[in-house]
């Protein structure tokens, strides 16, 4: 399972409507669904960004496909970062090489 956390910001056009802004999430929930990627959460927010959405799907291309299509449709901009459990972390420093490295040398 992969998971991404999305921010977004609202384009000229999405704050110009924004009074539909939750009509609009629902449909990309109903949208993510057919996808097969998981809307774990949704929040607007305050700040820098304008919204936070955590997305799970069992590959990444599905969530690649979900985030191109939502900034296709012009309301938002997008950054999409992968996020990693923290078992997940964990094995990706499992597979770092055991020798430390020293930068100061």
């Amino acid at each position: 399972m992969v998971r991404y956390t999305l921010l977004i910001r609202y384009t000229e056009i999405g704050i110009s409507q924004i009074q539909n802004t939750v009509a609009r999430a629902a449909i990309f929930r109903e949208t993510a669904a057919t996808l097969g990627v998981t809307v774990e959460a949704q929040f607007w927010t305050l700040g820098e960004f304008d919204g936070v959405i955590i997305l799970s799907a069992r590959e990444e291309t599905s969530v690649l496909a979900l985030v191109t299509e939502l900034a296709r449709r012009g309301y938002v901009r997008t950054h999409l970062l992968r996020a990693y459990t923290e078992e997940e972390f964990a094995g990706v420093l499992n597979r770092m090489p055991s020798a430390p490295v020293d930068l100061d040398e």
